[in-house]
């Protein structure tokens, strides 16, 4: 015959005030009220926060981030796109011109200033093409964008 055992696991008559004791301290219900005490709800919650506040940081840090390579994007294609005019300007003896040209100014809040200069040191003929452009716009780019190439006379 298989003896009865009680819910807690042990046979009938066994110390079951003993096993309800340690079952009360260690992880039972604490006076047959389940629940969270006060002080597991305050450690969760500050954990819980603490994530939270952290998200949101990175979260600022990458929209940031995201905002500054867009605008630099911006100034990059605006420089090579006066770059490339340079490059198929129709005559090399008027690319000084290109300084003073209509392309210059502001584009969508972006500033571009172009500089000629020729170089006909040590009898050679070459002429040197900057793009800078800058931001009207506070925060928008940083740091200015400078494109430079040389272009010698055919």
């Amino acid at each position: 015959m298989i003896p009865h055992r009680d819910p807690a696991g042990g046979p009938r008559g066994h110390d079951t005030r003993r096993r309800r004791a340690l079952r009360g301290r260690f992880g039972g219900h604490r006076g047959g009220r389940p629940g969270f005490t006060l002080v597991e709800v305050l450690v969760a919650m500050f954990l819980l926060s603490t994530v939270v506040i952290g998200l949101a940081m990175s979260t600022a840090v990458f929209s940031r981030s995201v905002a500054d390579a867009s605008g630099r994007t911006r100034a990059q294609a605006i420089a090579d796109m006066q770059i490339n005019r340079a490059l198929v300007w129709p005559s090399y003896g008027t690319l000084t011109t290109l300084s003073t040209a209509p392309y210059n100014g502001s584009f969508d809040g972006y500033q571009l200033a172009t500089t000629v200069s020729v170089d006909s040191t040590s009898g050679r003929n070459r002429t040197v093409v900057q793009v800078n452009v800058t931001s009207s716009v506070p925060g928008r780019l940083p740091t200015p964008v400078t494109r430079t190439i040389t272009i010698a006379a055919p």
